[in-house]
């Protein structure tokens, strides 16, 4: 079957040899013949595939698929995403979105809510964890994905969209109007615990450094001094919120440079101009720990500002930026118009003052740019960072790792079928208390409610198995003594905060 798509095999073939240059791949920019060969080498390719793929097929998507080789062939840090695929990406990393603020998981046919975030519109129009949301708008939302179901949830902020709920196992759908409004993910937990403030940070995403400044000024309102900053697990971010953050802690100075490989990007030192350190601080690091929260670790440690306890961090000092890829159209377009051969929409704008619309954008590229260094100029790509006070990563218990457990929410009581993170939260914390539970889930059922009634009976709470705010309270409370005995790097931190 023919193709209908709007991309020609010449240009595809054009935007693969400059997509070569723009990586810096010197066979192609070095001689006319090669380029020739290779544009020939791709047509006998592409010519090879239309000839003998059976099924469907169009230029756009050869387009497509031959980006994404050649940007995932580079190191495991630079892809190529799809419009739609950096749309997602951009979410999770910026942690800003218009939506409602849920997090939703699938269950069975129904998408069912797993988490409302605090003071958001989910929030402020009463959705619950466990609600089923069947409708948006009129359209079912039945066998879809939570992926699915959300772009249908989500839109402009200042819009609203008209829900319908099943709650507690009723079959009454009751409709809930709820505006739209600028989600903004927190990845900042924390909270003080014998007179130590404890800060858990998930990742550097764009409010990082918005919420962990509150939490700080939480800390001083309490005359808290000594901090355990949580960064295990934390898989890194934007850099720009790493330096943010550690301007807190790190002295004036140096806190990272950057090394850009190209000529057309300086090289950027940032600093601290923190006068006075301020908190006497410990770090908690693990092989999971990469990137930005490397940038804070290692400024952290090659300064002083406090000590690094846990185990080797991940080492990773590649940092990337974003560049977004235009069509083979927009490309001969703006080749004419410029005189410039570049593929790179960014550079039409930051030097032809050019700004080309999303329809001439073929998708986005992540690439590693550069190297990131410490302050003492240490480069630990590949190496990590070994911290100050080694302490192996706390063993599971009843195959439960205690640093995945959160505390519960307190914000809904969960019965029979009742679903939530709060229910998964629990069965981990009865589990590691020794309690029998099945599958760890989302949903509270028959053996989880078993477990719960034995927990309340020895508690000495009312026996009625569902997972009310007194039993939350008691197994929260449980929760602190579990990591006081089982978070042997926590342990560590502490104690050498006390000394």
């Amino acid at each position: 079957m023919k193709s209908n798509s709007k991309f020609s095999l010449k240009r595809m073939i054009c935007i693969f040899v400059i997509v070569f240059l723009l990586l810096g791949q010197s066979a192609f920019a070095a001689d006319t013949t090669e380029d020739q060969k290779n544009q020939q080498y791709l047509q006998s390719v592409i010519d090879m595939i239309r000839g003998n793929y059976k099924g469907e097929l169009t230029d756009e998507q050869l387009l497509q698929g031959a980006l994404k080789g050649m940007f995932g062939s580079l190191d495991p840090y630079t892809t190529y995403y799809t419009p739609k695929e950096a749309d997602t990406f951009m979410g999770s990393i910026t942690g800003v979105f218009g939506g409602i603020g849920v997090a939703l998981e699938l269950s069975g046919d129904y998408v069912v809510v797993t988490k409302v975030f605090q003071a958001s519109p989910a929030e402020k129009a009463g959705i619950l964890q466990g609600d089923k949301i069947i409708e948006a708008d009129g359209k079912s939302l039945v066998k879809l994905t939570p992926d699915d179901a959300a772009t249908l949830i989500k839109g402009n902020p200042g819009t609203k969209v008209k829900l319908g709920i099943l709650r507690n196992g009723s079959s009454t759908v009751r409709y809930l109007e709820v505006a739209r409004e600028i989600i903004k993910v927190n990845p900042v937990t924390y909270e003080i615990r014998n007179g130590i403030g404890y800060i858990k940070l998930e990742m550097f995403n764009e409010n990082s450094n918005e919420y962990l400044t509150n939490a700080l000024a939480e800390m001083d309102k309490k005359k808290i001094t000594k901090l355990v900053l949580d960064l295990r697990d934390n898989p890194g971010g934007e850099v720009g919120q790493a330096v943010l953050i550690a301007k807190k802690f790190v002295p004036k100075g140096l806190i990272t440079k950057l090394d850009y490989k190209s000529e057309k990007y300086p090289d950027i030192e940032y600093n601290s101009d923190l006068a006075k350190i301020k908190y006497k601080l410990a770090v908690l690091v693990n092989g999971n720990s990469a990137s930005a929260s490397e940038i804070v670790s290692g400024a952290i440690q090659d300064t002083a500002a406090g000590k690094l306890v846990g185990t080797k961090t991940f080492g990773k000092a590649k940092f990337q930026g974003i560049f977004p890829i235009l069509t083979p159209e927009a490309f001969d377009k703006y080749s004419q118009k410029t005189g410039s051969k570049t593929v790179n929409s960014y550079d039409l704008q930051n030097y032809y003052n050019i700004n080309p619309s999303t329809s001439e954008i073929a998708g986005y590229t992540k690439m590693t740019l550069g190297l990131y260094y410490t302050p003492k100029g240490r480069m630990i790509d590949l190496k990590g960072l070994t911290p100050d006070i080694t302490i192996a990563d706390p063993k599971p218990v009843a195959e439960i790792s205690i640093n995945s457990i959160q505390r519960l929410t307190r914000t809904t009581k969960l019965i029979l079928n009742g679903q939530g993170i709060d229910v998964n939260n629990a069965e981990k914390l009865l589990k590691v208390l020794g309690y029998k539970i099945g599958d760890l889930d989302t949903t509270l059922d028959a053996k989880t409610v078993s477990a719960i009634k034995a927990y309340q009976k020895v508690k000495r709470l009312t026996v009625s198995g569902s997972l009310d705010f007194a039993t939350q309270d008691a197994l929260n409370a449980d929760f602190l003594k579990l990591i006081d005995k089982y978070d042997t790097q926590y342990s560590a931190a502490v104690k050498t905060l006390n000394q």
